[in-house]
């Protein structure tokens, strides 16, 4: 029987939980080498056979480990986080004057809204 588990960590601690839980892995690993060291010469197919079980389950769950620390590391690389930019070293840059054009009329339309809904019944009855 399989479970999936899903919990919120703090990023930092990230990598120490993983590591744990890889190293939980190591028991398997020599519980596997215990079915091969102890079987008796007539139990080796048997003792072998449990251990491959044993060594497929632990590659799994370990190849699981490692595609979840590459998809944490993936997205905490493409993650930009905002830095605070001191507002005295930033200039103005001019915009272009499609683009003041544009904003004016876009803030025209916004007002317009405002008045809108201030008074609940638009201006003209014939369009609403």
């Amino acid at each position: 029987m399989r479970a999936t588990i899903n919990f919120e960590a703090d990023v930092d601690r990230v990598q120490q939980i993983m590591w744990a839980l890889a190293f939980q892995e190591m028991d398997p690993l020599h519980q596997a080498m215990d079915f091969v060291e102890t079987a008796k010469p007539h139990e080796l197919h048997e003792g072998i056979t449990n251990a491959l079980d044993l060594i497929h389950r632990v590659a799994q769950q370990l190849g699981q480990y490692r595609d979840m620390i590459a998809s944490f590391e993936r997205a905490r690389l493409e993650t930009i986080l905002p830095q605070e930019v001191d507002e005295a070293v930033l200039e103005p840059v001019p915009p272009p004057a499609a683009q003041v054009v544009a904003r004016a009329a876009f803030d025209h339309f916004v007002d317009g809204i405002g008045s809108d809904t201030e008074e609940g019944v638009p201006d003209d009855p014939e369009e609403g």
